[in-house]
């Protein structure tokens, strides 16, 4: 090989090391950038079901006739209470919302989803409380109480006495729910050493050192972080795996301590489709196409997007839409089409189509 050969050779050796270089730090940023636009959406879903949570404990907590109930130890009336106001709730704010009372002696005293564990004693499992109790402060935090949740606790006090607590628990049904929308999946861990106060997880798979809290959790992730460990994603807040990239949040709990992790995960296939949106990323994930139809299409018919468009534009339209969108499209054309004759199925055909040729049996 010729000395020029050699050169030629070794500067396509060194054009390709860039190239490859360059590649991989443009994927790591953009990786990284999506990370940070997950976390802040979990952080945004958090603060929300927290505001709820808190607006809802506080509420009960001003309530007379709870108030009532509890100086009296009427327990069935707190749950009747309870089960009423929830019921309201839930049917006004779309929310499932899970509320308890607490005695001042760390009792069970009501619960809203159920009564069969009235009277059970919790002091064990909540040393939060403990410190509410001299501080008659409110808590507004991620637990690891007999499963993990997110509590709002607020003492009630009546007459300047303090009588108990009233507390908002919500689980991670609607975190899981809202990250479902973008095909984001959720995993929350709980660290394995509150697993003797977390005994409604005891059957939970287990990851490592950490426990499996979210019942909306997907096997296949689990079986994945079992094979892989937990250790480097937690320590690095990045994973990636052979399908997916996981992304982790710590979860702390009112004193500040880690108490667990969030993990979102989001298929390479995903990620590839989001890279054609890399300098409106965070506006492309605040308005998913699956929440706009979701909303628009399958929600409320007034605000419709296509609500007026008559069925033959609806059939040009369905000829140059975005694939995503065909499937929106199509199930509303279904509908509008169902009451159609044959002849006027036909008709409507001939109308959309009047400049191509058609031959065949029509069906």
């Amino acid at each position: 090989m010729k000395l020029y050969q050699k050169y030629l050779a070794l500067m396509l050796l060194l054009l390709l090391i860039a190239i490859v270089y360059f590649y991989i730090q443009n994927k790591h940023e953009f990786v990284n950038r999506v990370d940070v636009v997950l976390i802040n959406l979990l952080d945004k879903q958090i603060e929300e079901e927290k505001a709820k949570a808190f607006a809802f404990a506080f509420a009960l907590s001003q309530n007379e006739t709870l108030q009532t109930a509890i100086q009296n130890s009427d327990g069935a009336k707190g749950y009747e209470i309870l089960k009423r106001y929830m019921s309201t709730l839930e049917t006004f704010s779309g929310s499932k919302v899970r509320t308890q009372i607490i005695s001042k002696d760390f009792v069970i005293f009501a619960r809203s989803w159920d009564n069969r564990d009235a009277g059970l004693p919790i002091k064990e499992y909540r040393p939060d409380l403990e410190e509410m109790v001299r501080t008659l402060e409110p808590h507004l935090s991620f637990e690891a109480a007999r499963r993990l949740v997110l509590i709002a606790s607020i003492p009630i006090v009546k007459e300047g006495a303090f009588i108990g607590f009233v507390e908002v628990i919500q689980k991670f049904d609607a975190i899981e729910d809202y990250f479902a929308n973008y095909d984001v999946d959720l995993l929350v861990l709980l660290d394995a050493k509150y697993e003797a106060q977390a005994v409604l997880l005891d059957k939970n798979p287990r990851i490592g050192d950490t426990i499996v809290a979210n019942e909306g959790a997907n096997i296949h992730h689990i079986a994945y972080m079992q094979k892989t460990g937990v250790g480097d994603l937690l320590t690095q807040g990045i994973l990636e795996g052979e399908n997916h990239f996981y992304f982790s949040k710590a979860i702390l709990n009112s004193e500040g301590q880690n108490i667990g992790s969030f993990i979102l995960i989001l298929s390479k296939k995903k990620l590839s489709l989001f890279s054609a949106f890399e300098e409106e990323l965070d506006t492309f994930f605040t308005y998913a196409r699956k929440d706009l139809y979701y909303s628009i299409i399958n929600r409320d018919p007034s605000i419709n997007s296509y609500h007026d468009f008559t069925d033959k534009e609806l059939l040009l339209l369905k000829k140059c839409v975005h694939g995503e969108d065909r499937v929106a499209l199509e199930e509303k054309l279904r509908k509008q089409l169902e009451n159609y004759t044959q002849d006027e199925l036909i008709s409507l055909l001939l109308d959309v189509n009047s400049n191509k040729k058609s031959r065949g049996e029509i069906k």
